[in-house]
């Protein structure tokens, strides 16, 4: 199995437009840090905080916590968190979690979001308790950064997307515009390119809205159509469980291997590798199509055989060449940077 050929970097937030910066709610995002308590010093902490909206008055978030590496974390546990301020300067996360095999037994985890932090502790049996009292952390706001952002393509690339023009591509029906920052946003319809591709290596840079009061489907989203037909899902899936109805996912046909999602109103990329079905002179299939997707520097297919297309397309007929689609579903998801490097040969 390949690995991935690009990584991420950790730093500050990167948010899509001033109009979606002013959105951010400075809680929902990747927290990462250490235990600050000697006992559990060695360990890594990761915290996924998803922001849920509005309900009965207050606001929520759910605070997924991820212990070890948090691509194959060695424990997940989940504590909830809510406030009823109208600006969030402070919010209390409380649950219990089980840490398995990781560090055996159960534990009540409190943690308080203020002032830009996360502290917390986690508090186990009497007799834990006895011997070394609370384990405490740490946490700061912190954003994976895919080294595959804002790369420039290579000379035998096609440019359709830099920022000063959206001439490759055609209305289907209506064009889209540009925005400030030199993006394009979903706007009243689907977008393709005028010319059509065949196999080769994709490069997509998307950002998905902050929508905390919507759910699943209508969160943020939309698709890249490979050929105007195969569709790798673009929605805010920022830290569920990987699904081929959900971001990086390949409708009904491959799930991701690893949920690869950063948090909305951040910049992520894919670099899709694809290989187009292959027809005899009779135009009858004699071999399907191919893909591999590097999500934000994560391989989550690899070498994934397309028997058939995705739904929603130009065509629900297989071609060895098509446009590339990017979905219109009603969502205010942007685009950019976008290019296509034809493969050799």
């Amino acid at each position: 199995m390949r690995r991935a050929t690009t990584g991420i970097l950790l730093g500050t937030v990167l948010l899509c437009g001033l109009a979606s910066a002013a959105d951010d709610d400075g809680v929902m995002g990747v927290w990462h840090g250490r235990f600050t308590s000697k006992a559990w010093e060695d360990k890594e902490l990761t915290a996924h905080i998803i922001a849920e909206g509005m309900l009965e008055g207050a606001q929520h978030w759910r605070m997924i916590l991820l212990f070890g590496d948090p691509h194959k974390p060695d424990a997940r546990g989940e504590i909830a968190g809510s406030t009823k301020d109208k600006k969030p300067l402070t919010v209390p996360f409380e649950g219990e979690v089980n840490l398995g095999a990781a560090v055996k037994g159960t534990y009540r985890v409190s943690a308080a979001f203020a002032n830009g932090a996360i502290t917390g502790s986690f508090k186990g049996s009497q007799k834990a308790e006895r011997k070394s009292g609370p384990i405490e952390f740490t946490l700061t706001r912190s954003m994976a950064q895919p080294r595959t952002r804002g790369q420039r393509p290579p000379e035998s690339a096609v440019i359709l997307m830099d920022g000063s023009n959206l001439d490759a591509w055609e209305a289907y029906p209506l064009k889209w515009s540009m925005t400030d920052d030199g993006a394009t946003q979903v706007s009243n319809s689907s977008l393709k390119t005028v010319q059509e591709f065949g196999s080769g290596t994709y490069h997509v840079e998307f950002c998905t809205p902050f929508m905390p009061n919507e759910r699943g489907q209508a969160r943020g989203n939309s698709g890249v159509y490979i050929l105007g037909r195969y569709e790798v899902q673009v929605l805010d899936s920022f830290g569920l469980d990987p699904a081929d109805n959900l971001c990086g996912g390949i409708y009904k046909m491959a799930t991701p291997r690893v949920n690869a999602c950063l948090p909305p109103l951040v910049w992520q990329t894919y670099d899709i590798t694809f290989k187009a079905p292959k027809f005899d002179e009779a135009g009858k299939k004699v071999e399907d199509a191919e893909i591999t997707v590097i999500h934000n520097g994560e391989t989550i297919h690899d070498t994934v055989k397309l028997p058939t297309c995705t739904p929603g397309g130009v065509s629900d007929q297989e071609a060895p060449a098509g446009p590339l689609l990017l979905q219109n579903h009603g969502d205010r998801v942007s685009y950019r940077n976008i290019w296509f490097a034809p493969a050799a040969g």
